[in-house]
């Protein structure tokens, strides 16, 4: 199931990826989710109602599950430097053996602060992983305030 939801998400060509998909099941033909979609920063409010009613409705008619809710990370798309710098933070994050994805990252270069979901391992303890990164990545750019949010690895 949740294989087939990605697929027909990640068929709009403005979804950059989905993430955090969480699946309940309440019983025969009772299935509702909630997840997170990748999205260019440059869209409205409206064009992304649009899209995500668009996507509620796919799913619901290709696999009976009914989005619950859907919620959005901004996807840097005019700023050469975020590019460079996601690049980077991704390097730093993915050497360890107990971050397993990064997603979700954001530079606002106005505010000097970056931000992005991490999806560690059962095996680490959470607050030392978070701990580590956060120094490694203030270390990489100081002058930016860096905020981390932990996430599992619950499907896939």
């Amino acid at each position: 199931m949740v294989k087939q939801v990605k697929e027909i998400i990640q068929a709009e060509p403005q979804v950059h990826g989905v993430y955090d998909l969480l699946i309940n099941n309440y019983g025969p033909n009772k299935n509702y989710a909630s997840l997170h979609l990748e999205l260019d920063d440059t869209l409205t409010v409206a064009q992304v109602d649009e899209l995500t009613r668009k996507i509620e409705n796919a799913v619901y008619r290709q696999t009976g599950i009914i989005l619950t809710g859907v919620g959005v990370y901004a996807f840097n798309t005019s700023d050469h430097k975020a590019a460079h710098m996601r690049n980077k933070v991704q390097e730093i994050v993915l050497s360890h053996d107990w971050a397993l994805q990064m997603h979700g990252f954001y530079l606002d270069t106005a505010h000097k602060k970056l931000q992005f979901d991490v999806v560690l391992s059962f095996e680490v303890e959470r607050h030392e992983a978070l701990n580590t990164l956060a120094q490694q990545v203030s270390a990489a750019y100081p002058d930016y305030t860096v905020q981390i949010t932990p996430d599992v690895d619950i499907v896939d």
